[in-house]
């Protein structure tokens, strides 16, 4: 109740947001602040398809974290190389690959490729939709 108080007064209400506070996951459980024990059905926005908590995971980020927590893209650093040429080569694309850090860059991007590929073409609009 003191966290949901908490939230309440220093939080955005951006969304609606049940009257639980999570404290603890494993696997596809989550644990409430009264132990009250939980079947977690939501992927965390596609981060957490592996459930909480995956002992390979957690071991991973622990390694990373000791050598080196965040990276911004205008360095360079081997897993993201070696990623890079992972998904070109499992792909069968034989491409490049374009790191981001939202959707939203993803977007951008796509158009500015889009637009950049098609233009010598004439085929250089982008068209969207609502509803």
């Amino acid at each position: 109740a003191d966290v949901i108080a908490l939230a309440k007064k220093y939080l955005v209400a951006n969304y609606t947001r049940y009257p639980v506070c999570l404290v603890r996951g494993d696997g596809s459980w989550v644990w409430d602040a009264e132990g009250n024990r939980y079947l977690d059905f939501f992927p965390g926005w596609g981060c957490g398809i592996l459930g909480h908590c995956p002992p390979r995971v957690v071991q991973a980020v622990r390694e990373q974290v000791g050598e080196l927590i965040h990276v911004p893209n205008t360095w360079y650093t081997e897993p993201q190389a070696r990623l890079a040429k992972e998904l070109s080569d499992r792909t069968g694309w034989g491409g490049v690959c374009f790191f981001c850090n939202s959707g939203t860059e993803a977007n951008e991007a796509a158009i500015k490729l889009a637009r950049l590929h098609g233009k010598p073409n004439g085929r250089y609009k982008v068209v969207t939709f609502t509803n």
